[in-house]
């Protein structure tokens, strides 16, 4: 590890994604999952954190690690339980949350869908009916209602391209599927989604006299390393082509194979900063290794990561925010410093750059088995503890960088 100094002007954050945290005996597609079996460890999404309950406490966190920003996510299930049946006393717990962290100087970005659909929509067949959309934005444009006065910044997806490929094509998310059409069907609609999405939050925000805001989806990423010979390298090739794709439709509008024909992408620019969610090394011999669920190799080489920034930035030259995923406690440490070193000493403008997951919590797949957050969370009795990871993170966001005292004394 190497001392730095993060960018004067990127902020240092965390995220809570909402069926990651929050907990609840929600009829959502993840429950359904769970109660199918197709959890590890068996673990329920219903227990989780409980930030419903400890969204206080999380936020004294949040102060306690001197977080400047958080990726905050709302569930679609728990806002509209039963179709056009919408929980006004959810909506107005979240909105109590954004008011707070606003009050409390944090930027929060809010998270819109997250791999996780109302068990009612996902009966209906999800995002791959095109009849089935209007929906998803009836959704958004009652979420920005309630809640635009206290935020102003929106990713109306959270990796819809590992949501696709996870349960369309591995199939092992919900719901299950095998179907590569499908798969990109699902995708495209998704795309569709957003761009729809961000025109409505825009308007929104402007006829309710509401400040502006700015829309943008996350899309996963990462460095794909042929594990075998010519069948690995197609396969890298195949899952970086995808990829690409998938930027060109949410953000330019632009339809590339394997993506489908769709009349609303049209194109244009349909995001406001461009967001990476940051998976590292994926080490590919098979097809299964190049979906979400797939053993991770690590979060690998930080300059794999300013490599892909450096090439979006050239298609879309907009601000970027950065999200490190979760890396297991022992190297949670060498990986923050590793990847805020590169990203501080990088020539392109990184605006925000955060480690998810604030907390422990329901890990997908995983359950409660990986524990990737910067707070250790006792799950029977909910009581938190900030991990060393955590007093690193503070401590970089205090002193806005690292100097080779706090690296060597926290093992480097």
């Amino acid at each position: 590890m190497e001392p730095f100094s993060l960018k004067d002007d990127m902020l240092l954050g965390t995220a809570l994604s909402a069926t990651q945290c929050e907990g609840g005996e929600l009829e959502s597609s993840w429950i359904y999952w769970w109660g199918l079996g197709y959890i590890r460890d068996h673990a329920s999404p219903a227990v989780a954190a409980q930030h419903t309950e400890h969204w206080r406490e999380d936020l004294e966190l949040l102060r306690m690690l001197s977080a400047q920003t958080v990726r905050l996510g709302v569930d679609w299930t728990r806002v509209e339980p039963e179709e056009d049946s919408f929980d006004e006393a959810a909506l107005a717990r979240y909105h109590e949350e954004l008011a707070a962290l606003r009050s409390a100087g944090v930027r929060v970005t809010v998270e819109l869908h997250r791999f996780t659909n109302p068990a009612w929509f996902e009966e209906l067949g999800g995002f791959e009916r095109p009849e089935n959309l209007p929906r998803y934005l009836t959704y958004i444009e009652h979420v920005a209602a309630a809640l635009g006065d206290v935020c102003d910044e929106y990713l109306t997806f959270a990796e819809p391209n590992a949501y696709a490929v996870g349960g369309y094509l591995g199939g092992d998310y919900p719901p299950g599927r095998n179907n590569p059409s499908a798969c990109f069907r699902v995708l495209t609609n998704m795309a569709q989604c957003h761009i729809l999405g961000r025109d409505l939050l825009r308007q929104l925000h402007e006829a309710m006299d509401y400040p502006p805001c700015r829309v943008s989806v996350s899309l996963r990423a990462q460095e794909y390393v042929p594990a075998g010979g010519g069948v690995a390298r197609a396969l890298c090739a195949a899952a970086e082509r995808t990829f690409d794709a998938a930027f060109q439709a949410f953000y330019l509008g632009r339809i590339r194979l394997p993506m489908k024909y769709n009349k609303y992408l049209v194109p244009g620019q349909y995001c406001d900063f461009i967001a990476v969610d940051w998976y590292g090394e994926a080490n590919v011999s098979e097809p299964l290794d190049l979906t979400p669920f797939a053993k991770r190799g690590g979060l690998g080489r930080p300059t794999a990561l300013l490599g892909l920034l450096k090439r979006l930035r050239a298609l879309a030259p907009l601000p970027l925010y950065v999200t490190l995923a979760g890396v297991e406690d022992g190297d949670r440490v060498d990986c923050l410093a590793s990847y805020l070193h590169a990203l501080s000493g990088c020539s392109f403008p990184v605006a925000r750059c955060c480690y998810a997951p604030l907390l422990d919590g329901f890990e997908w797949l995983d359950g409660n088995t990986k524990r990737l957050g910067l707070v250790h969370v006792d799950f029977e009795t909910q009581e938190r503890s900030i991990k060393p990871s955590g007093e690193f993170f503070r401590a970089v966001a205090e002193a806005r960088g690292a100097d080779a005292a706090l690296l060597k004394r926290c093992g480097g």
